[in-house]
């Protein structure tokens, strides 16, 4: 008796899934609430758009709007708590204020407005704080890790600039402008531009802190910067075009309690 040379199999026929066209949307970019991007053109808009406004008296009041869209949009697309929302925009509407009327003392040549440019930088600088860890939260909750997340960590590398930036001013307004070697009154472009170079460790040398806490500030910006970029963007970028699973469920307390107790 002889076997044939091909035996039935009842296994169904294995095909390739075809990948689905994925297609850039300018309106979901926009609209999505879970879209990072707009919130990367904002930043790199505010700076862009901080220098810029040196050449004006009341710079301040056109740079505004920029950063209070930056600051609400990248809360709402983090997902933050209702409470941590409605207190930024108190925040935005005392800083709104401030800038008006410091806006306001310049044009007139009044007074100096460094103590309300204090207040103001201050405060933006209280906003990007809490911006920065919502966003690499809400980044690394992404079930699916694409360049919307990859945005988000893109976006939280320009907040660590904005914020130094606006907090390198406050201190400088605090001391009397005292921050950079050789510049008697530093213009809001100066912090923007002094920031990101040392967020990315170019250092022109053009600008040099003079006083110890704008060292302590540079050292701690360009520390925070790479850390950031070696661990958090780099994971995205490791993990990009993947898909991570839902954890496994861990038992209640109460499971462990119960697996104490004698029958």
């Amino acid at each position: 008796m002889s076997m044939p040379g091909r035996l039935p199999t009842y296994a169904p026929a294995v095909t390739e899934a075809e990948p689905e066209p994925t297609t850039f949307s300018l309106r979901s970019a926009v609209l999505d609430p879970e879209s990072f991007i707009v919130v990367v053109v904002l930043a790199a808009l505010c700076v862009v758009v901080f220098p810029l406004t040196d050449a004006f008296r009341a710079g301040g009041i056109i740079a505004f709007p920029f950063t209070a869209a930056l600051v609400l949009i990248a809360l709402n697309r983090s997902k933050v708590h209702p409470r941590m929302f409605r207190a930024a925009v108190v925040i935005l509407v005392v800083v709104a204020l401030g800038t008006v009327l410091s806006g306001i003392a310049r044009l007139l040549t009044l007074s100096d407005d460094r103590h309300m440019i204090a207040v103001s930088s201050f405060c933006f600088a209280l906003l990007f704080a809490v911006a920065f860890p919502s966003i690499v939260r809400r980044a690394f909750q992404h079930r699916n890790v694409n360049l919307n997340t990859l945005a988000a960590g893109i976006a939280a590398y320009l907040i660590i600039g904005l914020f130094f930036a606006a907090f390198m001013r406050g201190i400088a307004a605090v001391d009397d402008w005292h921050f950079f070697t050789d510049v008697v009154r530093p213009r809001p472009g100066d912090f923007m531009y002094f920031s990101f170079i040392t967020l990315t460790t170019v250092g022109y040398g053009d600008l040099t802190p003079f006083t110890d806490p704008a060292r302590s500030a540079a050292v701690f910006e360009a520390v925070l910067g790479q850390v950031f970029l070696v661990t958090a963007v780099a994971r995205i970028v490791s993990l990009l075009g993947s898909r991570r699973d839902d954890p496994a469920p861990r038992p209640a307390a109460h499971d462990f309690a119960d697996a104490d107790q004698p029958d």
